[in-house]
């Protein structure tokens, strides 16, 4: 026997707004009344189903099916069953179905069972996103309520973007793309801002991404990029939508083949470079686009410390177009050399710097001692020599100052000592009486200053005091 349906105390209960856009749904079973209002955080439900039940009552129960995954806009099926716990059919009852959407209002949806309690209804979801179905009935008498749930994963509606243009380009005059967006084969109802972007591929950018200023959709639908490219290379030019609730975000790109007559001159200084010895200058003629054939020449000049300019002599690439050649310096400082390529029948000619810093030689101290451990009373020997970065004798009479550091951090200045024309020098020094029985230390630090041609350099000697009955 089918029990009377509560709509008038159901109806009661929901809010009054009726939807603004309410949702397309086809019934199978009975018409459907779409109604919205502010959705609870887990739950959309009217005030009604907060009524308590008679717990003495026999139950009801709702099933709910509807696909895992759906589309904007487009018909999806949800069925489901009402059943009573006695087994009784329950006969034409009104059902409550609330689509929630995130952040969004509901749209209740009203149907009416079979009389073997299942129903049917087709729903358009709206958007794109996670949409739960929640279906509730509120029986006036007899039976306790029910309510169940559903949700499906509605993906985004495919947008239409075209985006095409010329596959050959020039550096330096511009190029013009253009493309359309549309959606379900209309241009969209307001303008729509995309992002421009392009990926350059040569031998100077190994896929660099630059951003270009946006461009806005027309009433068409229609929008245009406008580039002009500074070198040659493969452009990619890729244009994005972010999309909306509806239709998710799509993205097209074009691809420009750039060629470009220009040439480029790179190299470096290599490290080290110093004062008064050989360094090599490396370098070599590159194009945007493709190999540079050689051999080839190259002019050289060469400028140090904003001084004035000195031509050296040309130097003849290899077959890459690579060039190397060697230079020594009298001057500290920065050096800079300009080279220039004359260009050829296909590449215009190109000039490029090449600087480094020339340094002062290093120099060093060596400097030991026949022996380290010394009583009371007894001298500190060191034996040492200046020497350049290649172990050599840096030669000349130079002044090295000495200071002796105690165990304690005190330190003294001792007198300077002079090397000799090969530069080795001999030092004494006898350090003050000590408690040889905690082995105190004694730091000898010799330093010099270097000159117009070498780095300062210091070295330290240590020494040890040890008691008379050491067996060290």
């Amino acid at each position: 026997m089918p029990y009377r349906s509560v709509s008038a105390r159901v109806r009661a209960a929901l809010p009054r707004r009726i939807a603004v856009a309410t949702a397309t749904v086809t019934l199978v079973a009975a018409g459907v009344l779409g109604v919205s209002g502010p959705a609870a955080a887990n739950s959309a439900l009217p005030a009604a189903a907060t009524m308590a039940d008679d717990p003495t009552l026999p139950t009801s129960a709702i099933s709910l099916s509807a696909p895992a995954s759906a589309t904007a806009l487009d018909p999806i099926t949800i069925t489901g069953r009402l059943t009573l716990e006695d087994g009784a059919e329950p006969g034409a009852q009104e059902l409550f179905v609330n689509r929630v959407v995130q952040d969004e209002p509901w749209t209740t949806l009203h149907t009416t069972t079979a009389v073997d309690g299942t129903f049917t209804l087709t729903d358009a979801p709206p958007v794109s996103g996670h949409l739960r179905y929640d279906a509730y009935w509120f029986p006036a008498e007899k039976y306790q309520s029910s309510t169940a749930s559903v949700s499906v994963q509605v993906a985004g509606r495919a947008a239409t973007l075209t985006f095409d243009g010329p596959a050959n380009g020039r550096d330096g005059r511009q190029l013009s793309l253009a493309g359309t967006l549309g959606l379900d084969g209309k241009a969209p109802a307001q303008p729509q801002t995309l992002v421009v972007s392009r990926t350059i591929w040569n031998n100077r950018l190994d896929g660099a991404l630059q951003q270009l200023p946006s461009v806005t959709t027309d009433s068409l639908g229609a929008f245009t990029v406008l580039d002009t490219p500074t070198q040659g290379g493969r452009y990619v030019y890729t244009v994005s939508w972010d999309g909306d609730p509806v239709y998710a975000a799509p993205s097209a790109s074009h691809e420009v083949t750039v060629s470009s007559p220009d040439s480029h001159v790179t190299g470096q200084v290599l490290d080290p470079a110093y004062l008064g010895l050989p360094f090599r200058v490396t370098g070599a003629v590159t194009y945007d686009v493709g190999a540079c054939q050689g051999p080839t020449v190259v002019h050289v000049s060469r400028r140090i410390n904003d001084g004035a300019a000195k031509r050296l002599p040309d130097v003849t690439t290899d077959a890459s177009c690579g060039f190397g050649f060697g230079d020594t310096v009298s001057r500290t400082g920065q050096v800079a050399y300009t080279v220039t390529w004359d260009g050829n029948d296909t590449h215009r000619r190109s000039t490029g710097t090449i600087t480094g810093t020339v340094r002062k030689q290093l120099s060093g101290i060596e400097a030991t001692s026949p022996d380290r451990t010394l009583l009371n009373g007894q001298q500190a020997v060191v034996e040492g020599k200046v020497i350049d970065g290649n172990a050599e004798s840096v030669g000349g009479k130079l002044r090295l100052t000495v200071r002796r550091f105690g165990s304690d951090g005190s330190s003294v200045d001792l007198p300077s000592v002079t090397t000799a024309v090969d530069g080795t020098f001999s030092y004494r020094d006898s350090p003050p009486t000590v408690d040889a029985s905690t082995y105190p230390q004694f730091q000898y630090e010799f330093s010099w200053s270097g000159n117009a041609t070498y780095q300062a350099s210091s070295t330290s000697v240590f020494f040890y005091v040890v008691p008379p009955d050491c067996a060290c």
